[in-house]
């Protein structure tokens, strides 16, 4: 399949010396006059890679990256730029262009920088694929996250809207992409709005988008949010956080599929899925006056909460050993394990932050090990002193993955009274996944 490129120069020699190396080589080029010309026809030429010169009249390349980002975050944007605006463009990198060309663009730099980009886009490609089958990596086995799976999967083509709940860290915007991966909108824009994040006098301009004029600041047309996701899935996290006064408005958008911009006197009309998540309890802000009742029932059309990692059982040994071999890998460091007393550490260890927590301390202590097996030693303060009861702290030392295993299915059968259905419960595995391992232990009750 041929791979195409999007040019966006406003010298026009440039442009067509730029097409002609391109053209020469097999790609299909599409080119635009102005950084307006260029976001205006992104959509209908579907690149693979965008140039775009830094500086230009009507926009310049910085909102062509501000449209990327906010739109075709899987496209790499390279920029062009004169000699006096590399500091400018080095910045850019920061905010997510690929890499720059210096003018006059050399054509063996070109045609390697164009062809990292690509093989880039191509990764990412095969990433997002991989991702759709496995529900964006959602790790995990316990009966939880298998419901939380098939809720994905239920409902990813539905056009009712999604209320995600759940603490910090537990994977919200992962399940919200799972879900946009998993619909037949998979192939438009997946636009994500952090209503926590935004200044108050800004996120209406985020949401609808304003005209020239409308406001001090407002220089120039802005699509909202509504509009960039249109065809595809607008995901408002921290759903909570939206001001009151801001909310009619969106229930509006939401019940029409219409939004009007900041400063303008028509509607556009859209065709968008919404995605919301919040961390925060709806129902007592409902009740509290601090959230409109008729938006969140019209927001929670279907409810998919995400659990905690304290009670997901055994999905925290699957998430250490993916997270182990991801590190490792990135930070090119042999295979690492965890040592029975620093696993049985990991193991006590509410994990407040969640998954986002477990995956922080992984990266950080992956960093400084410097040998195979991570030790209590290299721990979190909070995580290391956590308290471990005596008796087990003596036996520590000598214990390995079977014997933790036996232990704490110990334990939970002890505090659960020998419930099997509630012990299976509490460990995060079925009750006849339950039934085998006390037959494989060949565990009975104590006296």
């Amino acid at each position: 399949m041929e791979q195409r490129i999007l040019i966006i120069e406003d010298e026009e020699r440039m442009r067509r010396l730029l097409e002609l190396v391109l053209v020469e080589q097999g790609y299909l080029v599409s080119t635009a006059a102005d950084g307006l010309e260029g976001m205006a026809l992104w959509q209908e030429a579907r690149p693979d890679l965008v140039l775009t010169d830094l500086k230009m009249p009507k926009a310049d390349g910085l909102e062509v990256l501000d449209f990327r980002n906010r739109r075709y975050q899987q496209v790499p944007l390279v920029l062009l730029t004169a000699y006096g605006t590399i500091q400018s463009a080095v910045a850019a990198m920061k905010q997510g262009a690929f890499d720059y060309l210096a003018k006059p663009v050399d054509h063996e730099q070109l045609l390697t920088v164009v062809a990292k980009a690509l093989a880039s886009h191509d990764k990412q490609q095969v990433i997002s694929n991989d991702r759709r089958v496995r529900s964006e990596e959602m790790i995990g086995s316990s009966p939880a996250m298998n419901k939380v799976r098939h809720n994905i999967v239920l409902i990813a083509n539905s056009r009712i809207s999604v209320l995600l709940t759940g603490e910090s860290g537990t994977g919200k915007e992962l399940a919200a992409r799972a879900i946009h991966a998993n619909s037949d909108r998979r192939e438009g824009p997946f636009t994500r709005v952090n209503c926590a994040a935004i200044p108050r006098d800004l996120l209406e301009s985020e949401l609808f988008g304003h005209r020239r004029g409308s406001f001090t600041g407002a220089i120039s047309d802005r699509e909202g949010a509504f509009v960039l996701a249109d065809g595809g899935t607008l995901f408002l996290d921290e759903i909570g956080d939206l001001p009151l006064d801001l909310q009619p408005k969106l229930l509006h958008a939401v019940e029409e599929k219409s939004v009007t911009p900041v400063g303008a006197a028509k509607t556009t009309k859209v065709d968008v899925k919404i995605i919301a998540a919040t961390n925060h309890d709806l129902d007592r802000m409902v009740q509290r006056g601090l959230f409109r009742n008729d938006l969140y029932h019209r927001l929670n059309s279907f409810h998919l909460p995400l659990p905690p990692l304290r009670l997901r059982g055994d999905d925290l040994l699957e998430l250490i050993e993916s997270f182990l071999e991801l590190f490792c890998r990135e930070q090119g460091k042999g295979r690492m394990r965890l040592s029975p007393e620093a696993l049985l550490l990991f193991r006590r260890y509410s994990w407040p932050g969640n998954v986002r927590e477990l995956r922080n301390v992984l990266e950080r202590t992956v960093l400084i090990c410097g040998r195979s097996t991570i030790t209590p030693e290299m721990l979190p303060e909070k995580i290391k002193s956590f308290s471990i009861p005596q008796q087990e702290e003596a036996v520590a030392s000598t214990m390995d993955l079977p014997s933790q295993e036996k232990q704490l299915i110990l334990s939970a059968l002890d505090q659960c009274a020998w419930n099997k259905s509630e012990s299976a419960k509490k460990l995060g595995i079925t009750r006849n996944t339950l039934r085998y391992r006390i037959k494989k232990y060949d565990l009975g009750r104590s006296k």
